[in-house]
């Protein structure tokens, strides 16, 4: 009898140990992730083609590399007769990461994958039809998942010009945000406060008149629907927030609130001087990305190969 009782006290241990081994396991690899140096080849990317990194101060950029490595490990990015190189996977992550840096654990909870076409969607889709409309981004439902689908060359190109209020990547990433409250409708109310639904709702319906009517700045793709016009506002909100501000202040005020972030205050920089869109790879003998004064060969470079 006390062998049955042992054995069966063994037994609920063990599964109330693989069962939290079970629950805890994201976490667990997170810690993982998060403890492992930030490859240099990536910072190098940040450097030369994402002007946001550039905004960030010391404490800014650490996290939003952290951000970065979290959202690779943990989420697929798949090349459609293409290659999903580094330099893809760092502008796909820092477009899905721009707008959320202002949250606090927010995740992608309905993001399935990341699929890269090497152009034009639908010209990819009908390649042999010669009246086809360029389509560079999608939002695909798929069960109880949401496909983002980017056109590659339009989203290098979104990264190339910091202030030209394109951005394909973060348009996209936008409409997956407006989704996360179960419908893609230009309200956020996932993360929208519930006393400026109504305020945010009637400004939109203004500003897509505007638009309509062609007495508006904003990208005329914005006047097509509700959920158009977020997407777009909110690639001039991250890529020109000055003119924004200058010419829509409540429009900018309002999308303050939404993203939790005031990039007025931090767009005071000449990117063309510090970006490098056809950047190469870090040579043996450059300085370190990481600013240790070493040559990356004896840095980082080391380093890498050593955990390989």
């Amino acid at each position: 009898m006390a062998m049955g009782y042992i054995f069966f006290a063994a037994l609920v241990v063990g599964l109330c140990y693989a069962f939290y081994r079970w629950a805890t396991r994201k976490a667990r690899k997170r810690r993982q992730i998060i403890k492992q140096d930030f490859p240099a080849e990536w910072r190098k990317i940040l450097q030369d083609r994402i002007g946001f990194y550039h905004t960030l101060d010391e404490e800014g950029k650490a996290r939003f590399e952290k951000m970065l490595q979290l959202f690779l490990s943990e989420k697929r990015i798949t090349g459609i007769e293409t290659e999903v190189d580094d330099l893809t996977k760092m502008l796909v992550a820092s477009s899905a990461i721009i707008p959320i840096f202002g949250f606090h654990d927010w995740e992608y909870q309905n993001l399935g994958e990341v699929l890269i076409f090497p152009g034009s969607i639908k010209r990819y889709e009908n390649e042999k039809n010669e009246v086809v409309s360029e389509m560079l981004g999608r939002v695909n439902p798929f069960q109880n998942d949401h496909y983002v689908t980017l056109s590659k060359p339009a989203l290098e190109r979104g990264f190339n010009d910091m202030q030209d209020r394109k951005n394909v990547g973060i348009h996209e990433f936008a409409h997956l945000l407006d989704q996360a409250d179960g419908e893609i409708d230009g309200i956020p109310k996932a993360y929208l406060p519930d006393n400026l639904v109504r305020p945010w709702q009637e400004l939109m319906l203004r500003k897509i008149k505007s638009i309509q009517n062609g007495d508006s700045d904003i990208n005329s793709y914005g006047g097509t629907s509700e959920a158009e016009f977020f997407a777009v506002v909110t690639e001039y909100f991250f890529e020109k927030p000055d003119q924004l501000a200058q010419n829509h202040p409540k429009l900018y005020e309002l999308l303050t609130k939404i993203f939790h972030q005031k990039p007025r205050k931090r767009f005071r920089i000449n990117f063309r001087q510090l970006l490098n869109p056809y950047g190469k790879r870090v040579g043996r003998n450059e300085s370190c990305p990481c600013g240790s004064g070493e040559k990356y060969k004896n840095c980082c470079w080391q380093k890498r190969g050593m955990a390989a």
